[in-house]
């Protein structure tokens, strides 16, 4: 957790120069973890909500950075009738470089395409079965040897739409987990994560 924070005070500093815009955002997720596993994989549905921030650079580049509860997680269709789910719950901080355009001939829109990095901690999850014995259970970090933090890439983009005093945006971002998350004895698979978020956000200006 304290890593998430460190980056949050490096990051401050250049959103608070000059023109800031923040604002809220919120959204669905569907993730999953990148092992290949012998069941069928269906996306895991979540949701996501929190706080945005944009900083205009220049006439094309921006710098966006969010602070977002979000859910991730896992979702196995062993069979017809016997189904594997984790719900796992992140708090994260997106960083992204921001590049913006006009659209032509579309009054008051703006395309955003984003690249930048993830970092991730989890607070909790929740394991849940069903098929003939039903069992729902919080998620233990001890016994899974799960490790709390995650990092990674992510890339995306966003519609804006310019109002009067702000604008709101049709966001989407594909991160993908660098990390481990549960180690397991004899098992050289990597369970990391992977989520595509969509989103709308609503930022207005403050300050000059």
């Amino acid at each position: 957790m304290k890593k998430i924070f460190t980056l949050l005070l490096i990051v401050s500093p250049l959103l608070l120069q000059a023109q800031l815009y923040i604002g809220a955002k919120a959204g669905a997720t569907l993730s999953n973890y990148k092992t290949k596993t012998p069941w069928k994989e269906v996306a895991n549905l979540g949701f996501s909500f929190g706080a945005t921030s944009f900083k205009q650079l220049n006439t094309n580049f921006g710098l966006q950075v969010d602070l977002q509860y979000t859910q991730k997680g896992y979702y196995h269709k062993v069979c017809n009738t016997i189904t594997d789910q984790l719900k796992a719950n992140y708090i994260e901080i997106p960083i992204m470089v921001d590049y913006g355009f006009i659209i032509p001939s579309l009054d008051n829109f703006k395309a955003h395409v984003t690249l930048g990095i993830y970092t991730a901690y989890w607070l909790s999850g929740k394991y849940k079965m069903e098929g003939f014995d039903q069992s729902s259970e919080n998620f233990d970090f001890s016994k899974s040897n799960a490790s709390r933090f995650d990092i990674g890439p992510n890339a995306g983009g966003r519609l804006e739409y310019i109002l009067k005093n702000g604008s709101v945006s049709l966001d989407f971002r594909y991160e993908m987990g660098l990390l481990d998350l549960q180690k397991r004895i004899n098992d050289n698979t990597r369970n990391t994560n992977r989520a595509l978020l969509v989103s709308l956000s609503y930022l207005m200006p403050i300050g000059n």
